[in-house]
């Protein structure tokens, strides 16, 4: 894809120029191969098992684009860290380590001046596993929780298990951008039946990293009307334009009310290894949720997850800057391909992530005519946008997080299904 033009107008800065990179003492590790192609169908791999895109998208020949993980090897400190794990050869019971929590106070206490205690760390199995516990703790079956769609799909899923009511209080696509919608929120925040709200920061699928204005005047608001907050964090350090603000942060209103998700897996590519936290400030709150993990028997450490965690926090960051450089090439790869050669497809502009959302209506299909044209004539396994609910007809989510050549290669089939899509309009009108 040579021919392609990348205008120097549009790309994005990942830091401001006033901000000092405060980084490690580890920054000076050599350069990845991020456009190495790893074979990840040599081991059980959920994007690429063939079994389950069959069963989801009737075929398995497609590019793989559907799970929110990244095709790049973890962190060299990473691997080595798990190597000499593994090389002790002994795996029995492993001690709390003190090191870790110390290294997720001083990660997020340097990068976004959010403070906290290492004894306000939750550490569970996982991130879904966290929403799914304060949910059930911090409501009642039958109590409403509030999300603002179009938003992670599994969302609804747990609050369906759970009982919950969902309550939409759906964001406003304004200009190209998704805004929260106050006055909304203001509405179904004061009625007493709803006692949750699931923030998304950054905001899956859509790629909005909610400034630290937007996330004071949702907290105030939260606050106000003692509706409890979860937030979900986990997208956190991928970011594009201004850097992530944790809501706990802005205020201490704000951190009372609210238990933070947070987790190494997606910005270090774990998801298959490490473990998720939540962080409570409120004590209260906090006992309750710490004595419901121990009851559970939730609480046991893995040897391999606290080695890669670790490493993440103290050694990882030269791979995240590296990573983060390389996700914002394939950004303007996707933006100028489809400026220049699919312009009824719009990119809903991400701040942060490696996840796209990509609105398809300008080419009027429906559901299923949209489904077919991604998964027949593109050959692309996407997420569909009604799976964020109802407001996500008519776009679709990508994951651009693979060496440049897969995503070329990709953009290619889209434009040929494009053209073809056009052609056909074209004769029918015509007819």
């Amino acid at each position: 894809m040579s021919n392609i033009n990348y205008p120097d107008h549009v790309a994005v800065p990942c830091r401001a120029s006033t901000e000092p990179l405060n980084l490690n003492n580890n920054m000076n590790s050599k350069a990845l191969n991020l456009d190495q192609v790893v074979n990840r169908a040599e081991v059980p791999t959920l994007k690429f098992d063939g079994e389950t895109m069959r069963r989801i998208f009737g075929t398995a020949d497609l590019w793989p684009s559907w799970v929110a993980d990244m095709d790049f090897q973890a962190a060299p400190e990473i691997q080595e860290a798990l190597s000499k794990r593994l090389a002790h050869g002994v795996f029995g019971y492993e001690a709390t380590l003190n090191e870790l929590p110390n290294a997720v106070v001083s990660w997020f206490q340097r990068r976004y001046d959010w403070s906290f205690e290492a004894d306000h760390i939750i550490t569970t199995p996982r991130t879904l596993n966290s929403l799914a516990t304060l949910i059930s703790l911090f409501s009642s079956e039958g109590d409403g929780v509030i999300v603002q769609p179009p938003v992670f799909y599994d969302f609804k899923l747990i609050l369906r298990a759970g009982k919950r009511r969902l309550v939409k209080n759906a964001l406003k696509l304004e200009q190209g951008q998704y805004q929260m919608d106050f006055a909304g929120l203001e509405s179904v925040t004061a009625k007493a039946e709803n006692t949750l709200l699931i923030l998304c920061n950054p905001h899956n699928p859509i790629g909005r990293v909610w400034s630290k204005e937007d996330l004071a005047r949702l907290s105030e608001i939260c606050v106000r009307n003692k509706v409890f907050v979860i937030a979900d964090e986990i997208h956190s350090d991928i970011y594009f334009q201004h850097k992530y603000t944790p809501l706990a942060s802005v205020s201490e209103a704000a951190a009372l009310n609210t238990a933070t998700c947070i987790s190494p897996v997606k910005s270090f590519n774990l998801s298959g290894v490490a473990n998720s936290m939540i962080v409570i400030k409120d004590e209260e709150k906090r006992q309750y949720c710490k004595d419901w993990y121990n009851r559970m028997q939730i609480s046991k450490n893995n040897v391999f997850t606290n080695a890669a965690m670790l490493a993440a926090y103290t050694k990882g960051e030269a791979w995240l800057e590296q990573v983060t450089e390389y996700l914002r090439g394939n950004l303007k790869t996707l933006r100028a391909f489809l400026l220049q050669n699919t312009s009824l497809i719009k990119l809903i502009e991400p701040e942060g992530g490696f996840l796209v959302w990509l609105d398809f209506r300008e080419l009027s299909f429906d559901a299923k005519q949209l489904e077919s044209f991604l998964v027949i004539e593109a050959k692309m396994a996407t997420n569909p946008g009604h799976w964020f609910g109802r407001e996500g007809a008519g776009f679709a989510r990508i994951n651009i997080a693979c060496p440049r050549s897969v995503l070329e290669a990709a953009l290619l089939q889209l434009g040929q299904a494009y053209s073809n899509s056009l052609n056909e309009s074209g004769n029918k009108n015509g007819a």
